[in-house]
């Protein structure tokens, strides 16, 4: 075999030269577009959700407390819990309904606390006692009812809810 012939020097020849897939201004490019459609996403997501949520009808409170009287009324031979489940759902009309407090008061502290509200009047006042003192002896003395006493007090509790709607509608805002 001839002689090779004279070449360059193998000295500085190098090895492969990694190239990376991406440059570190590419990574951060990519991230922040994907950050800016995310949040762009979220914000529609709950805009969305809102505009939903303000389109469902909402249930006047005077609607909800009387749907929960008759289902009380349903109750029977069961005294304690109707009478639980009768002055909670007025008190929650109160709460919800014309923005007074009720939860976490007794039947007097309330009553007493409806002595300065000009919205009510007070045969209204003198009504709400008598039920509320009613429903307290049958939770409280274990005071037996009939079905007419019973559906006498539901009566009350909705001619109440009642009343207090319409004050509240002619209430000057």
């Amino acid at each position: 075999m001839p002689p090779l012939p004279e070449g360059p020097s193998l000295d500085r020849v190098r090895g492969p030269v990694e190239i990376p897939l991406l440059e570190t201004w590419q990574v951060l490019t990519a991230g922040t577009i994907v950050l800016v459609v995310s949040i762009l996403l979220l914000w529609l997501c709950i805009r969305y959700l809102r505009k939903e949520s303000s389109q469902k009808p909402q249930i006047s409170p005077s609607k909800v407390a009387i749907d929960e009287l008759n289902a009380t009324a349903k109750l029977a031979n069961d005294d304690d819990r109707f009478a639980v489940q009768a002055s909670a759902a007025l008190r929650r009309y109160f709460e919800d309904g014309l923005h007074i407090p009720s939860y976490g008061r007794t039947s007097e502290e309330f009553l007493r606390s409806l002595k300065g509200n000009t919205l009510l009047n007070a045969s209204f006042n003198e009504s709400l006692e008598r039920f509320f003192a009613q429903c307290d002896a049958m939770k409280f003395a274990r005071k037996s009812s009939s079905t007419e006493e019973r559906s006498a007090l539901i009566s009350t509790a909705k001619q109440l809810i009642d009343i207090a709607d319409k004050t509240k509608e002619n209430a000057p805002k």
